[in-house]
């Protein structure tokens, strides 16, 4: 087990986290964002299974938030407002008419001090940000984040946060994954599973209607494996709205321990996904579209990642039906996922 933390020449410290196994992240203190993980195939080639740029200046701008942490709240907040206490409260719309992953300084654009711990099978480090006052957000938010690396290939993140005036608070990481390795291929033939009998439906601008959907007898009946490029083309409107593919809430059944599961036959690889979140949101990569370049040296192409974005939904502030996002003073925001990697 190996914790290190260097810093670089733009001010920003990378920090890389190893386990005795093989697998490897490596993060910024920038955004918390995550520029590599390594983990084996089942050949026993190490390679990294997460999008990132080339060149670290593009994660300033960041616009698809390749491997960041999300918040104050995740997600589309519709008409970039909501109301508290019966009063109308404005956010910025960075996204059309919407707010979206906590506007222009959101936790993917803060700097976190980081500390490094070590113990017999995990290692890890806490990013800790104190009374951030972000965007038009009533309120300053604090939260300590913990990225943990186990010697069973887990990647674990827990969730820390605290205010000092109630506001929605819901957390994420935006990390795009592709188990192929090196981005050799799109994630279209991933085979995905995930435990989830109802879903979301998004309007024209991908903004929350407020109507859960069953996903039975539709595309989004991920319940038994499916083969994403097998359904992202079929006809359903609300795939054509997410610009033919996911970017869509499931709420999840948590009589599940295992909540999602990503599996690419020809390296091998599997993703387990546990949460303590009400849902996740299966993005496919639909906008990405970019000639930037990859680490790999790949341009940046459609469904090149997928992005299991586990989190309360900020349709909980306008619509009902589904878990509350406010976080008072007196109380403490505290969630966990797990994402654990494997070969078959």
């Amino acid at each position: 087990m190996k914790a290190t933390n260097q810093q670089m020449s733009n001010g920003w410290v990378e920090t890389v986290l190893e386990n005795d196994h093989g697998m490897c992240l490596t993060f910024l203190n920038f955004g918390g964002i995550v520029t590599e993980l390594v983990v084996p195939d089942k050949r026993g080639v190490r390679e990294n299974v997460v999008l990132s740029y080339a060149d670290l200046s593009h994660y300033k701008e960041n616009k698809p938030y390749f491997g960041a942490l999300i918040g104050p709240v995740a997600g589309r907040i519709k008409d970039a407002c909501f109301m508290k206490n019966g009063t109308r409260h404005t956010l910025s719309a960075n996204d059309g008419h919407h707010h979206l992953h906590g506007g222009g300084n959101g936790l993917h654009q803060q700097l976190f001090s980081v500390t490094l711990f070590q113990h017999e099978d995990r290692v890890g480090a806490m990013l800790t940000a104190e009374e951030m006052e972000m965007d038009h957000y009533p309120g300053k938010l604090t939260t300590t984040i913990t990225y943990i690396i186990t010697n069973e290939n887990e990647w674990i993140i827990d969730y820390h946060a605290t205010v000092d005036e109630m506001m929605p608070v819901t957390l994420t990481n935006h990390t795009y994954f592709n188990l192929t390795g090196s981005v050799k291929r799109s994630v279209l033939n991933h085979v995905i599973q995930l435990e989830s009998d109802s879903f979301l439906e998004l309007d024209e601008t991908l903004a929350p209607t407020g109507f859960i959907r069953s996903t039975a007898y539709t595309p989004f009946d991920f319940r038994s494996e499916k083969r994403i490029g097998e359904r992202i083309h079929l006809t359903h409107h609300q795939l054509q709205v997410a610009k033919n593919g996911y970017d869509h809430y499931f709420l999840l059944d948590h009589t599940k321990e295992v909540k999602a599961v990503v599996y690419d036959e020809e390296s091998g690889r599997k993703l387990e996904m546990k949460t303590t979140q009400p849902g996740v949101v299966l993005y496919t990569g639909n906008s990405l579209e970019d000639e930037l370049l990859l680490k790999e040296g790949n341009k940046i192409e459609k469904h090149a990642g997928l992005c299991l974005e586990t989190q309360g939904h900020p349709a909980a502030l306008q619509h009902k039906g589904l878990s509350s996002i406010w976080l008072k003073p007196e109380d403490v925001y505290k969630h966990q996922t797990i994402y654990q990697f494997s070969v078959e």
